[in-house]
C-alpha cells in the first residue's frame, strides 16, 4: 500500500490521471529479467503475464485464467484488485481507462514496454476523451532504489552442427523474403529471432537463451546492435555491429533512402511504442503482423534441426524416468514422507546437468502438489509445499540443450485418488489423444482443431481456461508463435516442421490440477483429391501413469494409441537406459 501510495503522489505531481505498468522488456519477451520486472516489484503478483492500470482512486491488475488463484493470493493487502480477463462482466483494462481516465486526461507508461498494437488499440478505445499520451515516464523505475543492472554475460555460439545453416544463409533468405513482401528495411526487435538469425545464444534472459539486441535489415546491409563484449570473439562477418544503446538514435537519423525508397518493416505485437515514436514521419511503415518474416521462418523445423531436436527429446525422456523412479522410491520409502515440491525442481535440474549440451532449464518449473495444482502455472519456488501420500502431482518441466528445447508435463498419482480424479484424469487423456491423432487438410489452423482436445471435458461439464497447444523453439523460447493450438482465432496454418504442444488440463480449485502434455511435429501424410493431409508426430518420450486411469472410460482407439505411444517411448529410451531403469519403464509402459 505504501509503494502505490507513493505512486499516486507523483502521478498528481505531473498530473497524471492514469499510469499503465506492464512488467514486460523493450523487446516483448516471454521472460524478463530482473531489470524489468516493475509490475511484481509494484504489485507482489510474480506471474509472466498481467497488466496494470493505475489512477487516483483505482488500482487493478488483469491477468488470464492461468493466474487467477496465484493473483488471489498474490495481491491481498496490497490494494490491487484483480480483473480476470475474459471472465463475464469484467471490464478489459481499455475500458478500465475509458471509464476511469477524464475527458482531456493524461494517460503516461515507459514505451520501451508497451506493444505498438497495445498503443493503438488504447487510443483507439479512447479516442472521444480526447486523452495525452506520455510515453517516456518509468515512474516505477524511478521509485525502485535497489533496482537490478541489466546483465552482463557473455554470449556464446550456436555451432553449425546445431544450427544447420550459417548466419548469412538465413540472412540471405531473409533477403529473399524482404523482396517477395516488397519490404526495404526490416527492423527486429524479437530476442529470439536475433538468435536464430545470428546462431548466437545467451544468458540474458531467465529460461530462455538470448541475447538483448536489435537488427536492422536491408538489401545491402544488416546492422545489430548488442553490447560488443557480449559477442566478442563469435565472428559475425555478415553484420555490422552497434552498441545497444545506440539503436534509438540510429532509428531517429533513418531516411528513406536507408530502405531503397520502400518501407520499413516492423510488428506492431512486438515492437514497443517508443520504436514508432522515434521513427522520422518521412518513412513509409508495413506494420502488419501477418508480413513478418523471422517467426515463421524458425517456426517450420528443417529435417537437420528435426533431427536434433529428436535427439533432445530422447535425453530429457532419460531424465523424465530417472525422475519418476526417484519420486516412486521417495513415496515408497517407510517412515514419514519428507518430500517438498521444491525438492522435484532440483532434483530434475541435477539430473539435466548430467545430459550433453545441456544449456538450462526452458521455464521454471511446475511442481504443484494437491490444490496447488489448480493453479495451471503454479511455482513451488526453492522449497513449496510438503507432499503427502494423497491424491495428485502435476509436474510441468523442460529444458534446454544445444538440439533443442522440451517441455513436458505429466500428473502423478502419489496415493488413494477419488472416482472424481479418475475420471477427470482419464477425460484429459482422451481430449489429449484425440489431438494427437488428428488428421486435417492443408490451410487449417490451431484454432480449428482446439476443440478435439476439449471435447470429452464438454461433454462432462467441463473446460480449461489455458490454449491448447503453443509452438516452442529451437535451443530458444518455450512459447513460440506465430502459430498455436487455442480457442481464440489465429490465422497462421499448421504447416509441415512447425512444433506445437498438446496440454489439455483439467482443473479443480482447491482440490487438484491435471494436465498431460506432448510436443507435437506437424508432418505430411496422405495428398488426396481433396489435398495435401497432415498430422503429427509425437517427439515426447515419457510414460503416462496408466495408475489413475479410468479404463472403462477408454475406446478400443484410444486404448490402441496409448499402448502404442508406450511402446514407442520403451524403443526410444530403452537403449540409454540401465538394467534396472528399462525394467521400471518396461512395467510403466505395459499394455491396457
Amino acid at each position: 500500500m505504501e509503494t502505490l501510495s507513493k505512486l499516486r503522489n507523483i502521478m498528481k505531481a505531473q498530473g497524471i490521471d492514469a499510469y499503465i505498468v506492464t512488467g514486460a522488456d523493450a523487446h516483448g519477451s516471454d521472460y524478463v529479467t530482473d531489470y524489468w520486472k516493475t509490475r511484481a516489484w509494484l504489485t507482489g503478483f510474480t506471474g509472466s503475464a498481467g497488466m496494470v492500470v493505475v489512477t487516483q482512486d483505482k488500482a487493478g491488475l488483469w491477468t488470464d485464467g492461468r493466474y487467477f488463484l496465484q493473483a488471489e493470493k498474490e495481491l491481498t493487502g496490497t490494494g490491487f484488485t484483480l480483473y480476470k480477463m475474459e471472465e463475464p462482466n469484467v471490464p478489459t483494462y481499455q475500458q478500465f481507462l475509458k471509464d476511469e481516465v477524464p475527458a482531456g486526461g493524461r494517460v503516461a507508461f515507459d514505451g520501451r514496454t508497451l506493444p505498438l498494437q497495445s498503443y493503438e488499440t488504447i487510443r483507439k478505445q479512447l479516442k472521444e476523451k480526447d486523452a495525452a499520451y506520455e510515453c517516456a515516464l518509468d515512474l516505477v523505475g524511478n521509485m525502485w532504489s535497489d533496482r537490478p543492472a541489466m546483465p552482463q554475460q557473455p554470449a556464446f555460439a550456436h555451432e553449425i552442427k546445431f544450427a544447420g545453416l550459417s548466419a548469412g544463409e538465413k540472412l540471405a533468405s531473409v533477403r529473399t523474403e524482404m523482396k517477395k513482401k516488397e519490404i526495404g528495411g526490416y527492423l527486429v526487435t524479437a530476442l529470439d529471432d536475433i538468435a536464430w538469425l545470428l546462431n548466437i545464444r545467451g544468458n540474458d534472459v531467465p529460461f530462455t537463451p538470448v541475447v538483448y539486441a536489435y537488427a536492422f535489415i536491408t538489401h545491402a546491409q544488416a546492422h545489430v546492435f548488442v553490447d560488443p563484449d557480449k559477442v566478442r570473439g563469435i565472428p559475425l562477418p555478415d553484420f555490422t555491429l552497434h552498441p545497444y544503446e545506440g539503436f534509438i538514435n540510429f532509428l531517429r537519423n533513418l531516411q528513406p533512402k536507408d530502405v531503397n525508397g520502400g518501407k520499413l518493416y516492423i510488428n506492431a505485437n512486438k515492437a514497443n511504442m517508443l520504436i514508432n515514436e522515434t521513427l522520422p514521419k518521412s518513412i513509409p511503415v508495413n506494420r502488419n503482423v501477418n508480413d513478418d518474416i523471422l517467426p515463421l521462418m524458425k517456426a517450420k523445423k528443417s529435417d537437420g534441426e528435426l533431427a536434433n531436436i529428436r535427439n533432445a527429446y530422447k535425453k530429457e525422456g532419460v531424465v523424465l524416468v530417472r525422475l519418476l523412479m526417484w519420486l516412486e522410491a521417495q513415496l515408497a520409502a517407510a517412515g514419514e514422507l519428507t518430500l517438498h515440491e521444491g525438492d522435484i525442481t532440483c532434483k530434475l535440474r541435477d539430473l539435466r546437468s548430467t545430459m550433453p549440451d545441456y544449456i538450462q532449464d526452458s521455464f521454471s518449473t511446475i511442481a504443484a502438489y494437491g490444490a496447488n495444482a489448480a493453479s495451471a502455472h503454479y511455482s513451488p519456488g526453492e522449497q513449496g509445499a510438503k507432499i503427502e501420500r494423497d491424491g495428485l502431482l502435476l509436474i510441468d518441466t523442460g529444458g534446454n540443450y544445444m538440439d533443442g528445447t522440451t517441455d513436458t508435463t505429466r500428473t502423478i498419482p502419489v496415493g488413494a485418488l477419488t472416482d472424481e480424479m479418475r475420471r477427470d484424469y482419464t477425460l484429459v487423456l482422451k481430449g489429449h489423444i484425440a489431438l494427437a491423432v488428428a488428421q486435417f487438410p492443408e490451410g487449417t489452423t490451431g484454432s480449428q482443431i482446439d476443440v478435439l482436445a476439449r471435447l470429452p471435458l464438454w461433454l462432462d461439464g467441463k473446460n480449461f481456461r489455458h490454449g491448447t497447444g503453443h509452438g516452442i523453439g529451437y535451443a530458444l523460447c518455450v512459447h513460440e508463435g506465430p502459430h498455436n493450438i487455442a480457442h481464440r482465432h489465429n490465422a497462421v496454418a499448421l504447416t509441415k516442421g512447425m512444433l506445437v504442444s498438446n496440454e489439455p488440463g483439467m482443473y479443480k480449485d482447491n482440490h487438484y490440477g491435471i494436465r498431460t502434455e506432448n510436443i507435437l511435429c506437424v508432418k505430411e501424410l496422405e495428398k488426396t483429391e481433396y489435398g495435401q493431409f497432415y498430422g503429427f508426430e509425437s517427439l515426447t518420450f515419457c510414460p503416462i501413469n496408466i495408475c489413475a486411469l479410468d479404463r472403462a472410460l477408454l475406446t478400443d482407439t484410444e486404448r490402441t494409441y496409448l499402448n502404442a505411444y508406450h511402446k514407442a517411448t520403451y524403443n526410444a529410451l530403452a537403449p540409454m537406459l540401465t538394467p534396472e531403469e528399462q525394467t521400471w519403464l518396461k512395467s510403466a509402459t505395459q499394455e491396457v
